[in-house]
């Protein structure tokens, strides 16, 4: 138990900086993650103006347009709009 306490450690002080390069990039690209998907709104969540558009950021995906709408209960809250589907090109 002790010559495997003692290997860690050695092992911890030599590769520690290297660990702690990539235990930061780790933790910034979480931050980052979750900070940006908590600023943006999302479906169902509720909005203020009737109509106003504001755009859904996720990283890794394109943002999305999210619409202001009414709900049958009279609240008002963000979806997404129903937009044409675009023709289907015909190949000559």
């Amino acid at each position: 138990m002790l010559k495997a306490q003692t290997y860690f450690q050695t092992y911890l002080r030599r590769h520690w900086p290297n660990m702690r390069v990539a235990l930061l990039g780790l933790t910034t690209g979480a931050a980052l993650f979750l900070g940006v998907r908590a600023v943006s709104p999302h479906p169902g969540e509720s909005c203020s103006q009737l109509g106003q558009i504001a755009e859904e950021w996720e990283l890794g995906a394109p943002t999305r347009h999210l619409l202001c709408v009414a709900t049958l209960d009279g609240d008002l809250r963000y979806g997404r709009p129903i937009t044409p589907e675009k023709p289907a090109r015909e190949r000559h």
